[in-house]
């Protein structure tokens, strides 16, 4: 889980409010508004370079949903949470945290969700907004298992509580088995990229960071903060040379 930048309300979004103002819309209507959506949808996976903005799993066409960090229930016609762009993020469908071979599968448990299905409409002033996260990294991850867990110092740094970390986590399902375990595949993969002792270890690190991450022009790859967790300083490095702020 990172931090996400939005960009300005999609003009047909604009547009849908400015035409129904005098009329209390809900999320279902504007649904039905096929290119209000598709707008919505759209824009939200660019702003967030293609990842759910929970579990950092890649988003397609096929899997992606929009999620109301606030929850639609809580809307009044006073204050709409349906129709405000600052309470939409993009998240994977559920059960959430699939891959490609993963969305074929018709047996995958959905007993154990993560993501919007797990948040479903729980709003509480511990769990961490990703629109409101530092661009610090605030999480680390075991090399053992792909448990994402707080960085404490990290945390300590920014003035998050560390049991707000937590309870992200946890609200989440951000540890359910198969982010787990295609957290670990990630992990070693690079692991093994890292053995590489004919390059020095940072300079290797922010190689690896650069072809990782790019020029910060495209989507990032999935699980963007464990790959920043691995890549450490190296990383960090390049994340200040391509002027990386969300």
């Amino acid at each position: 889980m990172k931090n996400v930048l939005k960009s300005l309300e999609p003009e047909e979004l604009k547009k849908y409010k400015t035409r129904f103002s005098s009329q209390f819309k809900r999320w279902s209507d504007l649904k039905s508004n096929r290119d209000t959506f598709n707008a919505v949808r759209n824009t939200l996976s660019s702003d967030q370079k293609g990842l759910c903005a929970y579990c950092e799993m890649s988003l397609h066409q096929t899997n992606r949903s929009v999620d109301h960090f606030i929850p639609r229930g809580q809307s009044t016609p006073e204050k709409n949470y349906d129709l405000d762009w600052q309470n939409m993020l993009a998240i994977c469908l559920p059960p959430g945290g699939l891959n490609d071979d993963d969305l074929q599968n018709l047996q995958l448990p959905h007993n154990s969700p993560c993501c919007g299905k797990k948040k479903d409409n729980i709003s509480d002033g511990q769990l961490l907004n990703p629109l409101e996260l530092p661009t610090l990294r605030l999480f680390e991850f075991s090399s053992k298992d792909g448990e994402i867990r707080p960085d404490k110092n990290a945390c300590m740094l920014v003035g998050i509580p560390v049991e707000s970390a937590q309870f992200t986590i946890e609200i989440l399902g951000l540890n359910v088995p198969r982010l787990k375990d295609q957290r670990l595949v990630v992990i070693e993969e690079i692991t093994k990229e890292l053995d590489d002792e004919t390059i020095d270890i940072n300079d290797l690190e922010e190689k690896l960071a650069a072809e990782y991450f790019g020029d910060d022009t495209t989507n990032w790859p999935r699980f963007f903060t464990t790959i920043r967790w691995i890549l450490g300083a190296g990383a960090e490095r390049h994340l200040s040379n391509i002027y990386y702020s969300g």
